[in-house]
C-alpha cells in the first residue's frame, strides 16, 4: 500500500510495499513458518511408507509413529504462528489503508465528493479495506506454502513412481481447465458485487440522515423498497460470485477422484509386475490425498486474491482523485486596505448550466454586507466560490486584495469563518465543537474563553446542565436543541481570529429572540471584521453596509437598503414577499413602506 507518486500529485495503493514497511522481521517469521508446516506435511507420507514397511516386517513401528507426531504437531504449532503473524500485521495494514483514504476523502473537492456520494466512499473506507486481508493472508502465505507443498508432492510422488504420477496429472488437467473458467469470471463478478454494496450503503446513509421526514411523512415503507432494490443488487452480485465460487471444490473433488480411481487400476498392474512395493504405494495414495488440499487452497486462494484485487482498484480510483489544489506555495501578506471579498466578471457552471454569470462586487474590510435574492439565484455559490470550495470558468476572485488561487488554501480558509444553513456540528464534545480546527500548533483556549463565547449566545446555561459540562458528547444520550446547536456553531465564530466571516441564511431557522442575538453577534463582530450574511429578513438587511443583488447568477444591483429600494423593482419585490417567478407585478420605485417583520426571499 506504498503510495507511487503520480503526475498529478496523487498516490496509488500498493498492498505488499506498505505491508513489508515496518513488518518485514513480522512477515519473514510468519513466511519461514507457513514454509516450515508446509515442509513437515511434505515428510509425513515417507513416514508412512516407513510404518507400512515396518509393519510388513513385523518390526516395531515405534519410531515413524513418534517421528509422525512430531511432525504433525509441529506443523500444528507453525501454522498456527504464521496465522497469527499475518492477521496482526494484515490488519495493522488495513488499519493504515482505512487512515489514508479516509484522510484523502477529507481532501477531496465538495463537487466531487457530493457526485461520489457520502456512503460510497464510506463503503470503501469500510468494507473494502477490509477485503485488503485477503490479499496479505493468500498472497504472503496461503499461496506461496500452497505451491510449495503442491510441487513437492508431485516431486516425491514422482520419486516414488513416475507412471502413476503421469496418470494424476492426466486426470487432474481436466478439472483444471474447469477451475481456469471459474476463477476468470469471478474476478468481475466480485467488482460488481462490491460496487452494488458500495450503492447500497450510500442509499442507507441518505435514507438515516433523512429519517425525521421519513417518519413525519410515514414513508417508512416507500422508502425501504427503494432501499430494497439495492439490497436485491448486492444479494443478485453477491450470489453470481458464490455460484461460480461453489463449483470450485467439485470441481476439485472430481479430479481427486478419478485420479485415485486411475492410480489404483494402473497400481494393480505394476505391484503384481513387482514395479511398485506395498509400501510406496501406500505412501504415494497418501501423497495423492494430500495433494487435493494445497491445490485447493491454490484454487480458492485465487479466487479469494480477485476479492481484494478488486477492492485494491476501488480504494485507487478514490485515491487517484486529484485533492483540492493547495494553491500559492508561500504564505501571502493581505492587503489591510482593499475590499476583504472582490469578485470581478466571475462565472461559474456546473453540469452544463451557469450557476453564477459574470458576477460582480466588493464587499468592504469592515462592515455587514448582505447577500439577497429569489431561491436558487446562486447566493450560496457565491459564498462557496469565496471558500473556494469551488472554482470559477472565468473571472477573478480576490480575498484582501489577492488572488484566492495565491492564496495558500490552509491560510485562505484560516482568514474566513463560515457557518453554514444547518450550522453543522461535528461528531464530538461541546469543547471539540467549539475548538473546531485547532491542533497542537494553534494551541486551544482555556475554558474561560470558552465559557463567554457560550455565554454571548446564551449558551452558558444550557451547556452547564449537560452531564458532563464542555465534555458532553452531542448527538447520542445527551444533547441540545435544535436552535441550541444552531448557537454553538455560531459560537466558534467567535473563538476564531478571522478577517472574513461567511453566514449562509443564519436566521432563517430561528425564532425572534435567538435571530435578535445573532443579529447582535453579525453586529459586534462587523465592527472588526468583514461580515458577508445570505439574507432573508428585512431585520437583518436593513443593517447592511452593504446589500448584493442576486438573480439567475447574476448580480442585479448593489447599495443600501434605502438606494435600493427607491430603484430595484426586484428589490423592492424581495422586500414585500413577492414572488420573482410567481408572476406578481413588479412594484415601481418609491412603493409602499416597508413591513417590519417583511422576509426577503
Amino acid at each position: 500500500m506504498a503510495s507511487a507518486p503520480r503526475p498529478d500529485g496523487t498516490d496509488e495503493l500498493r498492498v505488499f510495499a506498505q505491508l513489508l514497511k515496518d513488518r518485514k522481521a513480522a512477515v519473514a517469521a510468519a513466511v519461514v513458518l507457513s514454509l516450515l508446516s508446509a515442509a513437515a506435511t511434505l515428510v509425513l507420507p515417507l513416514q508412512v511408507r516407513d510404518l507400512v514397511m515396518a509393519l510388513s516386517e513385523d518390526e516395531r513401528p515405534v519410531g515413524p509413529l513418534l517421528t509422525m507426531a512430531g511432525l504433525a504437531v509441529g506443523a500444528g504449532l507453525a501454522s498456527a504462528g504464521s496465522s497469527y503473524l499475518l492477521a496482526r500485521a494484515g490488519e495493522g495494514l488495513v488499519a493504515e489503508a482505512r487512515f489514508r483514504i479516509a484522510s484523502h476523502i477529507l481532501t477531496l473537492p465538495l463537487r466531487r465528493v457530493r457526485r461520489e456520494g457520502a456512503g460510497n466512499l464510506v463503503a470503501r473506507a469500510t468494507s473494502d479495506s477490509t477485503q485488503l486481508r485477503s490479499v496479505v493472508d493468500v498472497g504472503v502465505a496461503q499461496l506461496p506454502s500452497s505451491l510449495f507443498l503442491a510441487i513437492g508432492t508431485l516431486i516425491a510422488m514422482g520419486l516414488l513412481d513416475g507412471v502413476l504420477l503421469l496418470v494424476v496429472l492426466a486426470t487432474f488437467t481436466v478439472a483444471g481447465l474447469g477451475i481456469f473458467l471459474c476463477v476468470r469470471s469471478i474476478r468481475s463478478g466480485v467488482e460488481r458485487q462490491q460496487n452494488a454494496v458500495g450503492t447500497m450503503s450510500q442509499n442507507m446513509t441518505a435514507a438515516v440522515l433523512s429519517l425525521p421526514t421519513v417518519k413525519a411523512f410515514l414513508a417508512e415503507r416507500q422508502v425501504a423498497d427503494t432501499l430494497g432494490h439495492s439490497i436485491e443488487d448486492a444479494r443478485s452480485a453477491a450470489v453470481s460470485v458464490a455460484r461460480v465460487t461453489a463449483l470450485v471444490g467439485p470441481t476439485m473433488q472430481l479430479g481427486q477422484q478419478l485420479s485415485i480411481v486411475a492410480v489404483m487400476v494402473t497400481s494393480g498392474a505394476r505391484l503384481a509386475s513387482g514395479d511398485l512395493h506395498i509400501g510406496e504405494f501406500a505412501a504415494f495414495i497418501v501423497y495423492l490425498l494430500q495433494l487435493v488440499a494445497p491445490l485447493t487452497l491454490l484454487v480458492s486462494g485465487v479466487a479469494r486474491m480477485q476479492s481484494g484485487l478488486a477492492a485494491r482498484a476501488r480504494l485507487n480510483s478514490v485515491l487517484t482523485i486529484a485533492p483540492e489544489h493547495p494553491g500559492g506555495l508561500s504564505p501571502v501578506e493581505p492587503s489591510p486596505t482593499a475590499s476583504a471579498v472582490e469578485f470581478e466578471s466571475v462565472t461559474y457552471r456546473d453540469g452544463g448550466r451557469t450557476i453564477i454569470h459574470e458576477a460582480t462586487f466588493a464587499a468592504p474590510r469592515r462592515g455587514l454586507t448582505a447577500i439577497v435574492g429569489p431561491s436558487g439565484a446562486g447566493k450560496t455559490t457565491l459564498l462557496g466560490l469565496t471558500e473556494r470550495f469551488l472554482l470559477p470558468e472565468s473571472g477573478r476572485i480576490a480575498v484582501c486584495g489577492l488572488p484566492v488561487e495565491q492564496w495558500p488554501l490552509h491560510q485562505l480558509r484560516g482568514a474566513i469563518s463560515y457557518v453554514d444553513q444547518s450550522f453543522t456540528l461535528v461528531e464530538g464534545t461541546v469543547r471539540q465543537n467549539l475548538l473546531l480546527g485547532r491542533d497542537d500548533d494553534t494551541g486551544a483556549l482555556p475554558d474561560a474563553e470558552l465559557w463567554r463565547a457560550l455565554e454571548a449566545l446564551a449558551l452558558r446555561e444550557a451547556v452547564e446542565a449537560l452531564p458532563d459540562g464542555l465534555d458532553t458528547e452531542l448527538g447520542r444520550a445527551e444533547d441540545l436543541s435544535g436552535g441550541q446547536r444552531q448557537r454553538l456553531a455560531a459560537a466558534r465564530v467567535l473563538l476564531r481570529d478571522s478577517a472574513i466571516v461567511l453566514f449562509d441564511e443564519p436566521t432563517s431557522q430561528l425564532d425572534s429572540e435567538n435571530e435578535e442575538r445573532l443579529r447582535t453577534l453579525m453586529r459586534t463582530l462587523a465592527e472588526e471584521r468583514s461580515v458577508l450574511v445570505i439574507a432573508h429578513r428585512i431585520s437583518t438587511v436593513q443593517d447592511a453596509d452593504l446589500i448584493v443583488v442576486v438573480d439567475e447568477g447574476r448580480t442585479v444591483d448593489q447599495g443600501t437598503h434605502e438606494e435600493l429600494l427607491t430603484r430595484s423593482a426586484l428589490y423592492q419585490e424581495l422586500v414585500h414577499g413577492q414572488s420573482l417567478r410567481g408572476g406578481g407585478v413588479r412594484r415601481p420605485a418609491g412603493g409602499e413602506p416597508v413591513p417590519a417583520g417583511a422576509v426577503v426571499r
